[in-house]
């Protein structure tokens, strides 16, 4: 009756080991991820849209203010096929503790380039927890884009009522211009 015992607790201590084994084998099968992201995609999307070519989706860049304690949100998206003869979509929202209900123009810029716009369009005023959100639209063309891309020292400025404010890249901003330029920017 012991031996019983025994080759019965054998025999489940051996279940138990060979399922753990598999349970281990397969979660590592599923687990596999690449121990860095050098492709960039953590900052763009991309869709193939047929005879028009790539739609590029450039995911939110952060530009702060720090002086009156506002945070813009700048995301552009625009379609590319073996030319620059097309436009780029360029959405910002405006974190704030006041509402802007419009914007008079834009003006983007790096050291060697500057771009203005101002035909702004207002999507929607949202009120958040810490004050406002407010979302807006442009386009620029797409040579223009390319052309901001070309250095990370962008500056944003928003005009509005005959003031403008100023916004800033953070860090992980500028790292993700850069890599835009590397991945993307570089291809056309």
């Amino acid at each position: 009756m012991k031996n019983n015992k025994f080759k019965h607790w054998i025999s489940n201590r051996i279940k138990l080991i060979s399922l753990f084994s598999v349970l281990l084998i397969l979660s590592s099968c599923f687990s596999i991820k690449p121990s860095s992201t050098k492709s960039g995609k953590n900052y763009f999307e991309t869709f193939y849209v047929g005879d028009n070519g790539t739609q590029y989706f450039i995911k939110p860049f952060l530009f702060n203010n720090n002086i009156l304690d506002e945070n813009l949100l700048l995301d552009i998206t625009f379609r590319y096929k073996n030319e620059l003869k097309d436009s780029s979509i360029i959405n910002f929202s405006i974190k704030s503790s006041v509402i802007y209900k419009s914007v008079d123009s834009i003006k983007l810029s790096n050291n060697l380039f500057t771009v203005k716009n101002n035909k702004i369009e207002l999507l929607f005023n949202e009120k958040t927890k810490s004050g406002f959100l407010s979302r807006f639209s442009t386009k620029i063309s797409l040579k223009e884009t390319k052309e901001l891309f070309q250095v990370d020292t962008w500056e944003m400025f928003v005009f509005q009522k005959n003031k403008s404010t100023k916004y800033e890249p953070n860090k992980k901003t500028k790292k993700a211009i850069n890599i835009m330029r590397d991945k993307v920017f570089i291809l056309m």
